[in-house]
């Protein structure tokens, strides 16, 4: 069974004011040789259909495919354009990479990622996660892997599409001790995050506040929510504390740390499955 998730998104500086986007949608489809599923613009070809004003989605954009090796694949169909006028990022295998264009790439062995649709100036985004079960296959024993769940928990992805570049930019800085695996681990305050990404101190603390209730609300860390209380968000007084929380589960969770810290150091390599 594959389960698909759109979410339409923008980027903060993205001008919606004639325009409200559509809530997540979700569509399932057996693990079948043969089945297809289309992401796109013309909502009579595709089964999960993006805003129809986003032209740099194409009619048809991603066609997911069951293949006769019972996998699951994506293709970026090639349009009428001969070159693209969208990036479409895949996030697979605990790796983040560029789909190139009119590609066909497996979703792999993990039952959880997403794949990226942006226009050019990233200012708005289609996202698509999936959440796999494989059929069983002929030479699988009986009670193989019982303990193994289906599905993997896609709560840490839904959690990165609610956040901008830039807040994610901050979470990483914020994150970088956690990163590096040092020994002493500290969140960096706001003076020094306005000083490692050039950013104002202003744009810094309304990232923090954005980044703290998208943690609170994600249930990832039940001390956060501990230590915030019930009713931290219904509350408009300032809170302190709990960025030495946020960081470890941004780390722990994959949320922070796949790509380049901005401090510019190289992140320890991590051993398959751990």
């Amino acid at each position: 069974m594959l389960e698909l998730i759109l979410t339409a998104a923008t980027s903060d500086d993205a001008d919606l004011r004639d325009q409200e986007l559509p809530r997540s949608r979700t569509v399932k489809m057996p693990s079948e040789p043969g089945q297809r599923l289309g992401v796109g613009r013309d909502p009579s070809r595709c089964a999960l259909a993006t805003p129809k004003d986003w032209r740099f989605v194409s009619r048809v954009h991603l066609e997911f495919t069951f293949t006769d090796e019972r996998r699951w694949s994506v293709e970026w169909l090639q349009g009428s354009h001969t070159r693209p006028v969208a990036l479409v990022q895949i996030d697979r295998e605990g790796v983040s990479e560029p789909v190139p264009y009119g590609a066909t790439l497996p979703l792999g062995g993990r039952r959880a990622g997403r794949i990226v649709i942006s226009d050019l100036a990233r200012r708005r985004r289609v996202i698509v996660e999936w959440r796999l079960s494989l059929p069983q296959q002929a030479d699988d024993h009986p009670g193989q892997g019982d303990n193994v769940p289906e599905t993997q928990d896609v709560a840490p992805f839904v959690l990165q599409n609610r956040l901008s570049d830039t807040e994610i930019e901050v979470l990483t800085a914020m994150s970088c001790d956690w990163i590096h695996g040092r020994q002493v681990k500290r969140a960096k305050s706001t003076r020094e995050l306005c000083s490692l990404l050039h950013l104002s101190p202003a744009t810094v603390e309304r990232c923090k506040t954005k980044l703290r209730r998208e943690f609170y609300s994600s249930g990832l860390c039940p001390e956060l929510n501990e230590l915030l209380g019930p009713n931290y968000l219904d509350t408009v007084r300032h809170v302190h504390g709990g960025w030495d929380l946020i960081a470890q589960t941004a780390v722990t969770h994959g949320i922070a740390g796949r790509g380049p810290c901005p401090c510019g150091g190289q992140p320890p390599r991590r051993t398959p499955g751990v």
